[in-house]
C-alpha cells in the first residue's frame, strides 16, 4: 500500500516517536533534552575534552541549534509517546469491537492493516509497522516470534479474489527480505491457482473467514463462565433444544479453543457474537 511521501524532518521524526513504544519514547525524550542541554551549555562551562569537539563546529551554531533541540526533540517524543498509547488504545478497541465480515470490510486500509497487526500481536508476534515514508515495497507488517521474521501483506478488498499473481510478488519479497515465511491477509478471498503456488512454499493465506475466525480467538471481551460454577446439564444437547436466557436464540454446543477451558464443550448462544451468553455442558 502506497504512502504519501514526507519531506519534513521533524514530521518524519514525530512518525517515528508515534510508532514506537512509550516505553521506549519516553527515555529517548530525557535523554536527548540532558543531551541536548549539555552541548547548549558548552560555551559556560568549557573543558580540555570537550574543545576538540567545539573546534570541529562552528561554535555559535552548534549552541544555536542545541538551545532550540533541547526542547522540540523531548517534545517531539512526548507527543509521540501520548500518540503511541493513543493507538494502542485503538488498536485494542478496533479488534474487540468486530462483529463478523461486513465490519471487517467496511473500515479503512489503514484500520485493516492495524487491525491485522494488533491479531498477531495477541498471538505473541512482535509487530512493527512498514509506515515510513514512500512505497512500502509490498511490506506492511514485520513480525518477529521465536527468532523468525515474517513479512505481512494487507489487501481490504470486499469481492475481489487474490491472484497467483500477487502471491508471487509476496513470496519474491519475502526471499529477498531473507524473512522466514510471508503471510498475505485479505478480506476476499484466492483463486484457485493462488492456492496451489502457496501449497508446499512458506506462505500463509488469510482470506476474510479465516481473519474473522482469527480475530475471534483473540478477542479479550469474549470469555466464558467458569465451568465449577455451574450445574452440568444434559450431553445430547442439540440445536433448538434450549433457549438462550438473554435473547432468546437457540443455544447450540460448541467447544472452547482457547483459556483455561480450552477443549470443553459448552452451549453458546447462535446469535453469536451479537449475544454472548454460554453455558458449560
Amino acid at each position: 500500500m502506497a504512502r504519501k511521501q514526507k519531506n519534513n524532518v521533524l514530521s518524519d521524526l514525530l512518525d517515528i516517536a508515534s510508532a514506537i513504544s512509550w516505553k521506549i519514547s519516553i527515555p529517548i525524550a530525557v535523554l536527548a533534552y540532558f543531551g541536548f542541554h549539555y552541548l547548549a551549555s558548552l560555551d559556560l562551562a568549557m573543558t580540555t575534552d570537550t574543545k576538540s569537539l567545539v573546534d570541529s563546529v562552528p561554535k555559535q551554531l552548534l549552541i544555536t541549534f542545541s538551545k532550540l533541540l533541547q526542547y522540540i526533540v523531548p517534545v517531539i517524543f512526548i507527543v509521540g509517546a501520548i500518540a503511541s498509547v493513543i493507538r494502542e488504545g485503538h488498536r485494542r478497541k478496533l479488534l474487540d469491537q468486530q462483529t463478523g465480515l461486513n465490519s471487517i470490510r467496511s473500515m479503512s486500509w489503514q484500520e485493516f492493516e492495524m487491525l491485522v497487526g494488533e491479531a498477531y500481536k495477541r498471538k505473541g508476534y512482535s509487530v512493527r509497522e512498514n509506515g515510513g515514508g514512500g512505497a512500502d515495497g509490498g511490506i506492511d507488517l514485520f513480525l518477529s516470534k521465536d527468532g523468525k521474521r515474517t513479512i505481512v501483506q494487507c489487501k481490504r478488498w470486499k469481492t475481489n479474489s487474490i491472484n497467483v499473481s500477487l502471491v508471487r510478488e509476496l513470496y519474491g519479497v519475502m526471499t529477498g527480505e531473507r524473512a522466514t515465511a510471508c503471510i498475505f491477509v485479505t478480506s476476499g478471498t484466492y483463486t484457485a491457482e493462488a492456492k496451489l503456488f502457496a501449497h508446499d512454499k512458506p506462505i500463509t493465506l488469510v482470506d476474510g473467514e479465516a481473519l474473522f475466525e482469527l480475530i475471534a480467538t483473540v478477542q479479550s471481551n469474549i470469555s466464558m463462565p467458569k465451568i465449577e460454577a455451574f450445574q452440568p446439564v444434559a450431553t445430547n444437547i442439540t440445536k433448538g433444544a434450549i433457549s438462550c436466557p438473554d435473547c432468546g436464540g437457540d443455544m447450540v454446543k460448541r467447544t472452547a479453543k482457547r483459556g483455561a477451558n480450552a477443549g470443553k464443550e459448552f452451549l453458546g448462544c447462535a446469535n453469536y457474537p451479537k449475544c454472548k451468553v454460554t453455558v458449560p455442558v
